[in-house]
């Protein structure tokens, strides 16, 4: 079986801090069981409704994509980028990059695995100061 590495991180981000997760998962791993680990690797509290898109650029966000889809019934994409919209009201918008390299699954990993991480978590409800 394949593994994908993807590289999970904001399309853009206002304050210019870099953050990202690269993970590793099986080609046959469902949107769904992404957006659980998403909300694990984040620290969120998974109260909110979501969704995936598969579209051009973040801001226009229309093509919507089954969250049973496997990610192999989706990659590869051609001229189109994965999104993950989590919370339509505050609209936390992640960008899912796929490597290009090709990798087996290794009998002694259990999938999925962090292998990567830049930043630091963003909070799901910060303190504004008025």
């Amino acid at each position: 079986m394949e593994i994908y590495t993807l590289t999970i991180s904001f399309p853009y981000d206002e304050d210019d801090i870099p953050w990202s997760k690269t993970i590793e998962v099986k080609e046959d791993f469902r949107l769904f069981e992404l957006h659980e680990y998403i909300q694990y690797l984040v620290e969120f509290d998974n109260d909110h409704m979501f969704e995936f898109y598969v579209d051009r650029n973040p801001r226009n966000l229309r093509n919507a994509v089954s969250e049973n889809m496997r990610l192999n019934e989706i990659y590869p994409l051609t001229g189109y980028k994965l999104y993950y919209l989590f919370d339509f009201g505050d609209s936390w918008i992640f960008q899912i990059k796929k490597s290009r390299k090709k990798r087996n699954a290794n009998k002694n990993t259990i999938y999925p695995v962090l292998i990567e991480s830049t930043g630091i978590n963003p909070d799901q409800y910060p303190d504004y100061e008025e």
